[in-house]
């Protein structure tokens, strides 16, 4: 590229940057990220308009109300390949075997078509990203800016610190899910720290967890809820839940996966998926930790990982036979609670 066309890009890129920071001082990080999202879309970045997505729902036997979904996503199937380029032109170099997260290679794969934003703040730098396969519209990654492991134990980034950047992650996107996918559970790229943030776009609320929490939590006492309940029988995987603000349920967190991480986190097998949720209405949130073992990221009868998306209720298919299987009723709420059973750890 030659001076006068790479001066063009950074004022261009110079600009974005400079109305997205608007947008999140305006509106928040939320309005920053869909600003970010129409510009890839508009630029030519983003090609998937989620227009061969088919959503599935699949009620429990006598109970309308509580069912679990499947979304048949083809571009998914993708992903794992990457987009773009897969070898550096001349003048370029790769960085950590070519890894899909790293900026330095961003640039190169996406000959400059891929433009992040970057968000502070937190216990270390992270860039967003649009996902270029995404599950809902406005899918974003943010990955950290240094190439860290996506494993506690492997990056020297305790859990705990981790959870803390998505609870502040997801604290500050009103309305989002954000969440954490660990090494063997749901993670596609393990060597590179990443989060995952979408916003509620119609049918991805309330999920399947969500409503399980609420029905444990009618149970519960506000403490209980806000010091971290376990929740076992109510659901296909046990998991623990807390409620509240951000300082009602920071510490309470952190105590409870400290403790967890002391137990059980240097096991070679441990592993885990992390969900946070700030109500669109309130500053309550919801967080959600699952604990996983590596040695079954997947389930019996299903093509992909199981990963928090997953483990929140809504199955991820991209092979036509897993459509055809769910067009052909070989797929109920029974089944999909089968494949969250497999990969449940007992609390």
């Amino acid at each position: 590229m030659d001076a006068d066309s790479t001066d063009f890009r950074n004022g261009q890129r110079r600009r974005l940057r400079e109305s997205l920071d608007r947008r999140c001082l305006e509106a928040g990080l939320g309005a920053a990220l869909e600003g970010l999202r129409h510009h890839q879309v508009e630029s030519g970045f983003i090609q998937d308009d989620l227009s061969e997505v088919q959503r599935f729902e699949f009620a429990r036997p006598g109970a309308a109300e509580d069912c679990f979904s499947a979304q048949y996503n083809p571009a998914r199937a993708r992903r794992f390949a990457g987009r773009g380029l897969h070898e550096p032109p001349d003048g370029a170099r790769a960085v950590n075997d070519g890894c899909f997260l790293c900026a330095e290679n961003i640039e190169w794969q996406q000959q400059g078509a891929e433009v992040g934003y970057p968000v502070g703040g937190l216990k270390i730098p992270y860039t967003a990203w649009m996902n270029p396969f995404p599950l809902a519209s406005g899918h974003a990654v943010l990955a950290a800016d240094e190439h860290i492991h996506q494993h506690w134990a492997a990056s020297g980034i305790a859990l705990t610190e981790m959870v803390r950047d998505l609870i502040d992650l997801a604290n500050r996107l009103p309305g989002w899910i954000t969440f954490y996918n660990g090494t063997g559970a749901g993670a596609s790229i393990e060597t590179h720290l990443h989060f995952h943030a979408l916003p509620r776009t119609p049918g991805l609320g309330p999920m399947p967890i969500e409503r399980a929490a609420e029905r444990h939590r009618g149970n519960l006492s506000c403490d209980d809820a806000r010091n971290g309940a376990i929740a076992r029988g109510l659901y296909p995987l046990d998991f623990v839940h807390w409620r509240g603000s951000r300082l009602d349920v920071l510490q309470p967190v952190l105590r409870w996966i400290e403790a967890w991480a002391l137990e059980h986190g240097d096991a070679a097998d441990a592993t885990a998926n992390a969900m946070a949720v700030r109500h669109a209405d309130s500053a309550a949130m919801d967080v959600y930790f699952v604990p996983r073992v590596r040695s079954r990221s997947r389930a019996e009868g299903f093509g992909g990982v199981i990963g928090a998306f997953e483990t929140m209720g809504e199955i991820i298919c991209s092979t036509p036979d897993e459509k055809h299987r769910m067009e052909r009723g070989a797929v109920d709420y029974e089944v999909i609670a089968d494949m969250l059973r497999h990969v449940s750890v007992a609390l």
